[in-house]
């Protein structure tokens, strides 16, 4: 019968040199990714055009812009009953157009 002697086991490999580098490599690829996703995302964000509103305006915007600054309730409904609110949705149909 033989007994278990650990002098005649095969040696272990060590745990170092069985390391291997693959993850290592996966992760600096995913970094890399990330990285490059990052600037064409900032890259294509600052090439879109951004609405600046006409220092001008229109009438409405205008008649809207000139209420009173006080807080008195005379004031406030006088304010109210001059506000003309049929023709606030004009330009949506050119906002729609320039979207699409």
């Amino acid at each position: 019968m033989d007994t278990f002697n650990p002098n005649q086991m095969p040696p272990m490999p060590n745990q170092a040199e069985k390391k291997s580098i693959g993850p290592l490599i996966a992760v600096i690829i995913i970094l890399t990714l990330i990285v490059v996703a990052g600037l064409y995302f900032l890259k294509t964000r600052s090439d879109q055009n951004i609405y600046t509103p006409t220092e001008t305006g229109d009438n409405i915007t205008t008649s809207l812009n000139q209420q009173s600054a006080s807080d008195n309730l005379n004031s406030i409904e006088a304010d109210l009953n001059a506000t003309d609110l049929n023709n606030l949705d004009q330009g949506a149909a050119a906002i729609e157009a320039e979207l699409q």
